[in-house]
């Protein structure tokens, strides 16, 4: 309930404010009457439904319901956050004593652009899919696995493009044309229910390895952020979301490994639980995860969270590459070459790409889908391409 709470001030802050604002500056002494109580009666509502879309939330299954309740929450934040990039420029001008006509210009230009951005990021920036290529030299490496292809994806969140499936199948074409060895996906393929998985089955149906495909748990497959009316209910959506992802082709790695073998030569691919910081669960176990493949000289560890490499992973030597995800680097950003820069940094130490520390390696999906906003911006959705390489 602190969490609604929260929301709950910061929607009063966003809505009531900016309009209280607005009434004073613009509207008390300017227009009429009936002006201002049609300009409260409209920012009554918007903050009354929103409300109201905040507590339904959490009771709706259905992935086409939610999807229009983000959609509804996004084009309120943009009209509130465009006004308030406004009244910051208008705020200045009216506490400037030369009264800078540029500056409330200005204003008015940003805020357009701040809703355009809005625009971009919900209806194209979160179909801009991209692929990012990384070769990782791995010491010991078979010989047979130097230059062994691995495509990761990440953090799909299928219910989020549920009325907008056609739009998915581009991406799965880009994936199909890597022609690679493995196909690993590193978690929160959902956001909440296994219903989200329905009517993209040809979708992966397009997609084929040379190996396998692999998956693993990311924090959203549990179900845990829904308030499941009892245990039951809860299980048997686990029970779905388990037998539609074998359905859609992939091997579930649940703290256990899987061994790939070319003439004589292998590497193991280990799978964990997902790992959170408190009050999260922290289901990983590596050791049970490895059992089996002590004689296995490279392992490579799928784990969502790429804290869990920080925690955990630094103290198992064995594992010379970590594939992780859960991030999105926050669905927002600015990416120029090689600098780029999100808020994700604020919250992880390893957050998109590829990060060293000594001998071992992370990779960190930005992910394809979206969580909360339906929406992306400088931070597009990407796959990743691993190419191994024989250390020399």
């Amino acid at each position: 309930m602190r969490v609604y709470t929260y929301v709950l001030i910061l929607i009063a802050l966003m809505v009531i404010l900016p309009d209280l604002y607005i009434y004073l500056r613009f509207i008390k002494n300017r227009m009429k009457k009936s002006i201002a109580i049609l300009h409260w009666i409209f920012s009554l509502f918007i903050a009354l439904s929103a409300t109201g879309v905040l507590f339904r939330s959490g009771s709706v299954q259905s992935p086409q319901d939610n999807f229009h309740i983000l959609l509804y929450i996004v084009t309120v934040a943009s009209i509130y956050i465009s006004k308030l990039v406004f009244l910051t420029f208008d705020l200045i001008f009216y506490i400037t004593k030369k009264r800078w006509r540029k500056i409330q210009y200005a204003g008015y230009a940003t805020a357009f652009a701040a809703f355009l951005c809005f625009i971009y990021a919900v209806f194209f920036g979160r179909f801009n899919f991209g692929r990012e290529e990384y070769s990782v030299e791995i010491e010991g490496l078979p010989n047979n696995f130097d230059g062994f292809k691995i495509v990761q994806i990440s953090d799909l969140h299928l219910g989020g493009f549920c009325l907008n499936k056609e739009r998915l199948l581009p991406l799965f074409d880009m994936i199909q044309e890597e022609n690679a060895d493995l196909i690993v996906e590193t978690g929160d393929i959902i956001t909440n229910f296994a219903t989200e998985m329905n009517g993209f089955e040809k979708h992966f149906e397009k997609i084929k390895t040379k190996d396998s495909m692999l998956a693993i748990f990311g924090n959203h497959d549990y179900g845990d952020y829904y308030r499941w009316s009892s245990k039951e209910e809860k299980q048997l959506n686990m029970d779905s979301i388990i037998a539609k992802r074998k359905n859609l082709g992939f091997k579930l790695l649940r703290n256990s490994s899987h061994i790939i073998e070319k003439d004589g030569e292998r590497i193991a691919i280990i799978g964990v639980e997902n790992w959170g910081k408190p009050p999260f669960p922290q289901l990983a176990d590596i050791a049970k995860a490895k059992e089996g493949t002590d004689s296995v000289d490279t392992k490579i560890l799928l784990a969502h969270d790429p804290d869990f490499f920080k925690h955990e992973v630094c103290r198992h030597k064995d594992i010379q590459l970590t594939l992780s995800g859960h991030t999105h680097a926050s669905q927002i950003g600015i990416e120029i070459g090689n600098f780029k820069i999100s808020p994700a940094q604020l919250r992880f130490k390893y957050w998109d790409g590829l990060y060293k520390t000594d001998n071992q390696t992370i990779i960190v999906s930005r992910g394809l889908g979206c969580v909360g906003m339906p929406s992306r911006w400088g931070m597009s959705p990407s796959y990743n391409v691993i190419t191994l390489r024989k250390k020399k």
